[in-house]
């Protein structure tokens, strides 16, 4: 269509919601929308509807439901890694002129370095190390929980768990971590020993500020649990740098575990940390103006 205005779109899918901003051209924000769960490897459907309710809502608060605009966008989605999945999401009616789907850990990269080469690791409910350098991409660790995600929220959770169970039926003396996991299940009207059986990544990862607060209150305990979570980042930060080119990029931690276990950092990872410039939306935003810019 002759004259059609061409918006940039920048979103962030993850497995709880979903993020989206419109933006001009010269990358002035226009309106910003939200939707539901986007993880494209567990859900293709849900996630196109996710995008979809998000853009609506964007579209309509820029004043563009009707104007049908040229949106050219580039979609950071957990799951993306995944064989078959972006093909599955592809599969569905386009909702873009132009699209580009990447994992939701590389927009969050792009985003820290504001377009620039440099490393990240995400720590919440999972964990996950990538980095870019020279154009090409290096990622550790975030393989799914319970096989991967080790040092992520999840992750403590299934460990504080475990501490609860040994304890519970005897083979290992009863803690104050052990018995604060107990009574936490117990005050949810759950049945402490069984309340894993069927558990989700998230269900363990509620467990986290538990341990995070009995760790603050002096606990040895929760203390070596947080320690063994932050030795899980010192060991992606290696495996990032160990690659050719890689060995002295900036990485930037982030995620809302991050805080939580910065004190229990090596000195060395500390040292090579630095505050991340933008987010996952910004990295998505950069990278559709990049796509626009580049021919179809």
């Amino acid at each position: 269509m002759t004259g059609q205005r061409t918006v940039l779109v920048g979103i962030d899918g993850g497995g709880t919601g979903t993020r989206l901003r419109l933006a001009t051209l010269e990358g002035t924000l226009l309106a910003g929308g939200e939707g539901g769960s986007a993880n494209v490897a567990t859900d293709a459907g849900q996630a196109w509807e996710s995008l979809r309710q998000a853009l609506d809502l964007a579209l309509s608060r820029a004043g563009l439901l009707g104007a049908e605009p040229r949106l050219v966008a580039v979609a950071g989605l957990a799951g993306a890694e995944v064989s078959g999945a972006v093909a599955r999401f592809m599969a569905r009616p386009p909702l873009f002129a132009r699209l580009r789907i990447v994992s939701d850990a590389y927009t969050s990269c792009v985003g820290a370095h504001a377009g620039r080469d440099g490393a990240m690791i995400a720590a919440g409910t999972g964990m996950v190390g990538l980095a870019v350098a020279g154009g090409t991409i290096r990622r550790v660790g975030g393989w799914g929980f319970p096989q991967g995600d080790e040092g992520g929220g999840a992750w403590i959770g299934l460990e504080a768990v475990r501490l609860m169970l040994r304890a519970g039926d005897g083979r290992a003396p009863r803690s104050l971590l052990s018995e604060a996991v107990r009574a936490r299940l117990a005050d949810e009207g759950a049945e402490p020993m069984v309340w894993a059986v069927g558990a989700r990544a998230a269900d363990f990862a509620r467990l986290t500020p538990l341990v995070g607060r009995l760790a603050g209150e002096g606990d040895a305990e929760a203390r070596g649990l947080l320690g063994r979570a932050g030795a899980e980042i010192d060991a992606l930060l290696v495996a990032l740098r160990a690659a050719e080119g890689f060995g002295t990029l900036p990485c930037c931690l982030l995620g809302g575990l991050g805080p939580v276990l910065l004190p229990y950092l090596s000195d060395v990872t500390r040292a090579a940390l630095s505050a991340p410039r933008g987010n996952a939306l910004d990295g998505a935003m950069l990278l559709a103006r990049r796509l626009c810019d580049t021919p179809p």
